[in-house]
């Protein structure tokens, strides 16, 4: 006897026919028999399924990345301005007046540490409240 499609073994199913039938060779029993268990486990509901606020808590997450994002862009553009400033200033300073340029340069050179942990903190900041915005409760 041929093999048995799955087209036929629905066919057989659908009209009664029991995976013990004499008339079938031993192969096409064991596929009837497959086929029917599973159908009997697809027809079962399932136990448990997503929870009501799938659809809600993805759009939450994916909104926060978009934001976190958004954030991440506006605090490198605020530090990029911020140091553009200081050389825009320094250009403006020498084109103007090469000593006031030479003394901006050393008020900026004396006061580094003030400037550098001004933008450690400013840094630190953005990392600590992304943190806090990323963590769910």
């Amino acid at each position: 006897m041929k093999e048995l499609d799955d087209d036929e073994l629905q066919e057989l199913l659908n009209n009664g026919l029991v995976p013990d039938n004499k008339t079938l060779s031993e192969e096409d029993k064991d596929d009837l028999l497959a086929y029917q268990n599973l159908f009997t486990v697809l027809s079962t509901e399932p136990e448990q399924g997503l929870p009501m606020s799938f659809a809600a808590n993805v759009r939450r997450k994916l909104q926060e990345q978009a934001n976190r994002k958004s954030n991440l862009q506006f605090n490198l553009l605020a530090l990029g301005i911020f140091a553009v400033g200081l050389a825009l200033a320094y250009g403006l300073l020498t084109v103007m007046s090469p000593e006031s340029g030479d003394m901006f340069l050393n008020a900026v050179v004396g006061f580094k540490w003030i400037l550098l942990t001004l933008i450690a903190g400013f840094v630190g900041y953005l990392f600590i409240d992304q943190r806090l915005v990323k963590r769910s409760y």
